[in-house]
């Protein structure tokens, strides 16, 4: 569940987040229920969460770059597939082992358990509880 004082149009607002499927949202909306129907969920990128280009390779380099920035980056736990974030067992800064369970995803109504890609330390976690994640969206980056 998660809590949220809202103030819309000089208006505030207690909303509780209850539930939250693949189809509807329940919320309490100053300690009013409303059950909301979902149409279609979205990912949205900010523009400023857009990754830049590259630097360009300097003549002569006999290096070259084959990542591009939009790929993620082998040190990320990726979402296999769209789901729920259920829970999440590590902190930014912690230590961990590869195979080590970090968060718990909810998928086509089962509980994935996704581990650590590597050995290393956390150095961000970018999804909450509770938030819905697209298929290859990075969620955890290791360091």
């Amino acid at each position: 569940m998660r809590k949220y004082d809202l103030t819309i149009n000089s208006t505030d607002y207690e909303v509780i987040v209850k539930k939250v499927t693949d189809s509807e949202v329940v919320a309490e909306v100053n300690g009013l229920e409303h059950t909301v129907s979902i149409k279609k969920v979205q990912q949205l990128v900010l523009p400023e969460s857009v990754p830049k280009a590259p630097p360009k390779q300097v003549s002569g380099s006999s290096t070259s770059l084959s990542a591009t920035p939009s790929m993620p980056s082998a040190d990320s736990v990726i979402a296999p597939m769209p789901g729920q974030i259920k829970s999440i067992f590590v902190r930014e800064g912690d230590k961990v082992t590869a195979g080590q369970k970090l968060l718990i995803m909810e998928a086509m109504k089962l509980e994935n358990k996704l581990p650590a890609t590597r050995d290393g330390i956390v150095k961000k976690i970018l999804v909450r509880d509770g938030d819905i994640v697209s298929q290859g969206q990075e969620l955890i980056l290791i360091g």
